[in-house]
């Protein structure tokens, strides 16, 4: 059916949007905290700038000429603005999948089945989870580099727990599914082209209304990635310092509008 296709495609789909924008790899130990950035480089030397923009190597301040105060300013602001971008991605991408997997099951199953609500439940679940990545307790942005899996700024390991959770959908519903079709069938007679109808009709309706949201989105994963190609290059600036050669967090692949 048309609608359990274009259902399987959007869970396929949605959460990898931001990396067939920008393939973007945290590399080392980078905190955001309390409004100061901090990085362990490969030699254990602590690199930090507090919210005025200050650098320390190991707590002691550097004086930096005006260049490459812009440079800091820069990567930390960067940081700033990228973490809430990435948290917003994540949790329109699922809200989006989570409405349209809810209106395609309600259609064949009803509104009160007890599967979509498990789903609804861990789907809630894994937005804190992503919140919880991006913002601390009181609302300020945060980002540790240990939370994402392999490095991935976009974590691969949100993707899997989404599809886990559609898997768990399918399974609890492929009896009721059938009772559906069946159901569906016997009022239209038999007619299974009438049927089909039915189903192509309403996966042309909800392929409209998830059009829209999906171009937003993309929208989106291009600007955050617009932003980590500003940090990345400020990053590479301040490798000219010699406390921050081996300054390389933010790694960007296969980048079509790197600066």
């Amino acid at each position: 059916m048309r609608t359990m296709l274009f259902a399987g495609a959007l869970v396929c789909c949605s959460l990898p949007v931001f990396g067939n924008q920008c393939n973007v790899e945290l590399n080392g130990n980078m905190q955001l905290e309390n409004k100061i950035l901090a990085v362990t480089l490969d030699n254990d030397t602590r690199l930090t700038i507090d919210q005025d923009k200050t650098l320390y190597i190991d707590g002691i301040a550097l004086s930096l000429n005006t260049q490459q105060q812009r440079w800091v300013d820069g990567y930390y602001d960067g940081i700033n603005q990228a973490a809430p971008q990435a948290a917003a991605i994540a949790t329109d991408a699922v809200a989006l999948a989570s409405n349209a997997l809810n209106e395609v099951f309600t259609e064949l199953l009803g509104s009160d089945n007890t599967a979509l609500a498990d789903l609804s439940e861990k789907l809630r679940s894994l937005d804190q989870k992503i919140q919880y990545n991006f913002y601390a307790d009181n609302g300020d942005i945060r980002l540790h580099s240990a939370s994402f899996e392999n490095g991935e700024f976009f974590g691969e390991q949100w993707e899997a727990q989404f599809e886990d959770a559609i898997e768990d959908l399918v399974t609890d519903s492929i009896g009721h599914l059938m009772v559906a079709i069946g159901t569906q069938l016997i009022f239209s007679g038999g007619d299974t082209d009438e049927f089909e109808q039915k189903m192509e009709r309403f996966g042309e309706q909800m392929e409209q209304k998830v059009e829209y949201q999906a171009e937003a989105l993309e929208d989106k994963a291009e600007e955050l990635c617009s932003t980590l190609v500003k940090v990345d290059f400020a990053e590479t600036q301040l490798q000219q310092i010699k406390q921050l050669s081996s300054l390389d967090v933010i790694q960007l692949h296969d980048q079509p509008h790197r600066m």
